[in-house]
C-alpha cells in the first residue's frame, strides 16, 4: 500500500514539473528516464517475476525502434501506425528468444540472450540497405494526430514529448502492476522461486516464461519507437550490448520484482552520469562505486529504503 502511494505521488509530481518552467535540458533528461523506465518495468517481469536472465533488451529496444524508422521510410506510416507495430514485431523476436529459456535457466540462458543481442547489433550495423548501417535512419517529429480527418493534438516541441512519454510510463508501469498481482504473475513468481515444484502443481510454466518473454519484448519495442521518435532518428551504437547491461542495472539497482523499484533503478542510473557531469573525469568512476555500494548495502534494492526491508 505504502508503495503504491509513493508511486501515486511521484506521477502526481511528474505532471506538474512543466508547470515550473523547467528549460529543455531537464525535461530532455527526464524524458530519457521515462522511456529507461519503460524498459526497466518490462526486463523486470523477465528477471525479476520469472526468474529468466536475459541480457537482451537492447536488442528488443532497438527492433521496436527500427521498425517504426523503416516503416516510415518504405510506407510513409506515421506514429500511432509504428507504435503497435513495433512493439508486436518486438514481441515476435521474444517469442522466438523465449523458446531457449524453456531448456536453459542461469547464465546458459543469459549467454543466449547476449549472443542474440550481439545478432541483431550487427545486423543493425552491416546490413546497410536495409538499416542504413552506422548511418542509421533519420525519423520524423511525431507531429499532429488526426482521427478520421480532424485534428486533436500535435506532439512537435520537448513540453508536448515529455506528456507523451509520461503517459507511455505510466501505461507500461500500471500494465506491469496488473499483471504482477494477476494470477500470471503469481504463477511466475512460483516458476523463479522452485519450476521443478511450480510444474509438479500444475502450473504450465513452458507457457507463462514464453508469455513473459513476449510481453517483456512488446513493451520494450515501445519504448524503443518513442526513443526514435524523440531523437528523430535511430542509429545501431543506441542499441548495442551496453544498453542491455545498463537495463539489467536498473532492475538490479532499483530492486528485482518491484515495480517501483525497476523505476527507481531507471531514475538512478540515468539521472546519475548527467548529476556528475561536472567533474567529468572521475563521473566513471563514483558512478561505478555507487553502484557497487548499493549491491552491497541494498541487496534488494533502492526499494528495500521505503518498504523496511533492508537487511542491517
Amino acid at each position: 500500500m505504502r508503495n503504491k502511494a509513493v508511486l501515486a505521488a511521484f506521477f502526481v509530481v511528474l505532471l506538474a514539473l512543466p508547470n515550473l518552467n523547467l528549460n529543455n535540458y531537464i525535461l530532455s533528461i527526464l524524458t530519457v528516464v521515462f522511456m529507461f523506465a519503460i524498459l526497466a518495468t518490462s526486463l523486470d517481469l523477465v528477471m525479476g517475476y520469472a526468474g529468466q536472465f536475459s541480457f537482451a533488451h537492447g536488442a528488443f529496444y532497438g527492433i521496436g525502434a527500427y521498425t517504426a524508422a523503416i516503416l516510415h521510410r518504405d510506407l510513409g506510416t506515421g506514429f500511432w501506425q509504428n507504435l503497435p507495430l513495433g512493439m508486436a514485431c518486438a514481441s515476435v523476436f521474444g517469442l522466438i528468444l523465449g523458446f531457449p529459456s524453456l531448456r536453459l535457466s542461469g547464465h546458459f540462458l543469459a549467454i543466449t540472450t547476449i549472443a542474440f543481442q550481439t545478432i541483431v547489433y550487427l545486423v543493425l550495423t552491416q546490413w546497410t540497405s536495409f538499416t542504413g548501417g552506422q548511418f542509421g535512419i533519420a525519423v520524423p517529429k511525431v507531429g499532429a494526430t488526426v482521427l478520421f480527418g480532424r485534428p486533436l493534438f500535435a506532439i512537435t516541441t520537448p513540453y508536448a514529448f515529455y506528456y507523451l512519454a509520461l503517459a507511455a510510463m505510466t501505461v507500461s508501469v500500471l500494465v506491469a502492476w496488473r499483471l504482477a498481482s494477476s494470477r500470471l504473475g503469481k504463477e511466475w513468481q512460483a516458476i523463479r522461486d522452485d519450476e521443478l515444484l511450480a510444474r509438479m502443481i500444475g502450473i504450465d510454466a513452458t507457457r507463462d516464461k514464453l508469455v513473459a518473454f513476449v510481453i517483456s519484448a512488446g513493451l520494450a519495442g515501445g519504448a524503443g519507437v518513442l526513443s526514435a521518435y524523440y531523437v528523430q532518428g535511430v542509429s545501431p551504437n543506441d542499441f548495442s550490448i551496453w544498453t542491455s547491461a545498463t537495463v539489467v542495472g536498473m532492475v538490479l539497482i532499483g530492486g528485482r520484482g518491484t515495480i517501483v523499484g525497476a523505476v527507481l533503478g531507471a531514475a538512478m542510473l540515468t539521472l546519475l552520469p548527467e548529476i556528475l557531469r561536472p567533474i567529468q573525469d572521475f563521473r566513471m568512476v563514483i558512478f561505478g562505486l555507487l553502484m557497487i555500494l548499493t549491491v552491497q548495502f541494498l541487496p534488494r534494492g533502492l526499494v528495500s529504503l521505503f518498504d523496511g526491508s533492508r537487511k542491517r
